[in-house]
């Protein structure tokens, strides 16, 4: 009988560590149905509007942050909850960095200028994490210019994300 109890343990283990490997943020899981996201989104919209990914600054989800491909939750893109401007656009850039690094996520892209927004190549990501477990792939990228700034962090499933860049999705 205990034979069997272990199986079934490791069999829910493996099953829900599964599960959680396709988080992309909070309870939203990568491949959900786009309804169910929605729900969430409009369940938990005071806590989603108020989101910290490093000291001092503010990210919201909104409707338009939900990504989906053929009605599922492919990726989220957060925002800045408010328009900043070019000095607190590098802080939330420094400040981002430096929450994503401290949970462990490991930068693998950089710009050469990735904390200026006003020298950041627009045609290519800020800075790059991913997990240590491979399951999350994140960016930070800063959009603006003159004195009008926003900063978005986007979460991708990791397996999606790298058969999307290998033209396999």
């Amino acid at each position: 009988m205990r034979p069997l109890l272990l199986l079934i343990f490791f069999l829910c283990l493996s099953f829900n560590s599964k599960l959680l490997a396709q988080n992309l943020f909070k309870s939203f899981i990568f491949q959900m149905p786009m309804e169910e996201a929605k729900l969430i989104l409009n369940k938990d919209s005071k806590i989603l509007k108020n989101l910290s990914f490093g000291e001092g600054t503010i990210y919201a989800v909104r409707k338009k942050s939900l990504v989906g491909r053929d009605d599922k939750l492919v990726s989220m893109n957060l925002g800045s909850k408010k328009n900043l401007n070019i000095d607190q656009a590098r802080s939330y850039m420094k400040k981002s960095r430096s929450y994503f690094e401290s949970k462990k996520f490991k930068t693998v892209y950089a710009q050469e200028n990735w904390s200026n927004p006003d020298l950041v190549k627009k045609n290519l990501p800020c800075i790059r994490f991913v997990d240590h477990e491979k399951t999350v792939v994140v960016e930070v990228d800063p959009r603006g210019q003159g004195s009008v700034y926003n900063v978005f962090i986007t979460f991708y499933n990791y397996d999606w994300f790298i058969k999307k860049a290998f033209g396999k999705q």
